[in-house]
């Protein structure tokens, strides 16, 4: 370990843990353990990354599959070392038999670590920030590149590249019932698009977040915009914004979000986007269900909506193909007033028709107001609104 000036104090780092995947293999030789190990160190420290930190600024921990370095300055450090390891592994692993080749998973984490003194006086870590940065790894299997959302909103702020680059995964139970929210950095090359194995249990929350919400919040207009971006694949941007009052004395502070799919998605084909009323970005704090046809995920608003506040609302936006041409909205809260657009170009012979449905029965009829369309340029946009839509109600577009 790189020795510090400040071995007692807490410090705050940039953590990067790799460890070898299916290094404590018995049927693995000890010396080939050590080789992998070797080769390990030897590619890291090869890396410009690794050269150009400043030796003070690096604390390093061999590990017995893998080591841990936290850098105290630029807080892209272990992202840029894991981008330029998984290059050189390229190489390395290139006409290589499979149980020669080395295999890694990477985990990154920011937080704060004491460096006290072990028995022989030399500095040892110990802290929250390396053992999560650990825990993340361990989750990951061959290539992951994984962080904690504190890490990823770190890197995110840091460039463009970054945030096309980090993409949300979903909860995760790490030790003790701790669960954190994780994003897996991967594209052009690098990182590992699979999500790592699930080990914990994925339960929607929709229906308990729901009856607690009707207990303390009113929809005093809800707007759902289908945009069809390319007729052909049938791809449709949504964009739903809820206008919302609080009627209770506590604030509410988060928000969560369901959305369902007639197309397996990953959540980060979705690009998904929320926002408040002045447009500003709000920060996701947990995705509970990430399933092929379901998501369901929290936000915290920027500033918290107390009680008969005005002029209130969060937007939600994604992306996802309607291949059977419809879009269907359940209220489990009253709203005042629902407007429901649908935007598609004009040269198709969509024809939108919107229907009541009969949740419990599974049965639809034709509403008695229809859609009035405007043309908008190549496009035509179909508008239909319902006033005091009640409890329970649900509706459907077809076009």
């Amino acid at each position: 370990m790189q020795r510090t000036n400040n071995p007692n104090n807490l410090i705050h780092a940039h953590f990067f843990f790799v460890g070898i995947v299916g290094l404590s293999d018995q049927s693995i030789s000890v010396q080939r353990q050590i080789k992998k190990i070797e080769a390990l160190n030897n590619l890291i420290s090869s890396c410009q990354v690794f050269k150009e930190a400043n030796p003070d600024s690096m604390l390093i921990s061999q590990t017995g599959e893998g080591l841990s370095i936290g850098f105290l300055e630029n807080p892209a450090y272990p992202l840029q070392l894991a981008i330029e390891l998984h290059k050189k592994l390229k190489s390395y692993n290139k006409g290589k038999y499979p149980e020669e080749q080395l295999r890694i998973s990477i985990g990154l984490n920011d937080g704060p670590v004491y460096v006290a003194k072990d028995v022989h006086g030399n500095p040892n870590l110990w802290g929250p920030g390396l053992i999560l940065a650990k825990r993340v790894m361990d989750i990951g299997d061959d290539g992951h590149i994984l962080m904690t959302a504190r890490m990823a909103e770190v890197l995110r702020e840091l460039s463009d590249e970054y945030k096309v680059l980090i993409k949300p995964l979903r909860d995760y139970n790490i030790k003790h019932g701790q669960v954190l929210l994780l994003y897996s950095a991967y594209g052009n090359g690098v990182g590992n698009s699979k999500i790592p194995v699930d080990r914990t249990y994925q339960k929607s929350k929709i229906s308990t977040e729901m009856a607690k919400r009707k207990l303390i919040m009113i929809y005093n207009k809800v707007d759902v915009t289908l945009t069809v971006t390319d007729h052909k694949q049938m791809l449709v941007h949504h964009k739903r914004s809820h206008a919302a009052e609080n009627i209770a004395e506590e604030p509410i502070e988060m928000i969560l979000h369901g959305i369902t799919t007639d197309v397996p998605k990953s959540f980060a084909a979705l690009n998904i986007k929320t926002s408040d009323e002045t447009g500003k970005s709000l920060k996701i704090t947990s995705i509970n269900l990430d399933k092929p046809y379901q998501k369901e995920f929290t936000t915290a608003l920027n500033n918290a909506i107390y009680r008969g506040e005005k002029g209130r609302s969060y937007t939600l936006e994604y992306d996802v193909e309607e291949p059977e041409r419809y879009f269907e909205n359940y209220f489990p809260i009253g709203c005042k007033k629902y407007t429901m657009s649908l935007i598609y170009p004009s040269k198709t012979n969509f024809k939108p028709t919107v229907y009541d449905v009969n949740v419990e029965k599974e049965t639809k009829s034709k509403s008695k107001s229809q859609p009035v369309t405007s043309a908008e340029n190549d496009f035509v946009k179909a508008t239909w609104t319902r006033a005091n839509v009640l409890e329970s109600q649900a509706f459907r577009l077809e076009w």
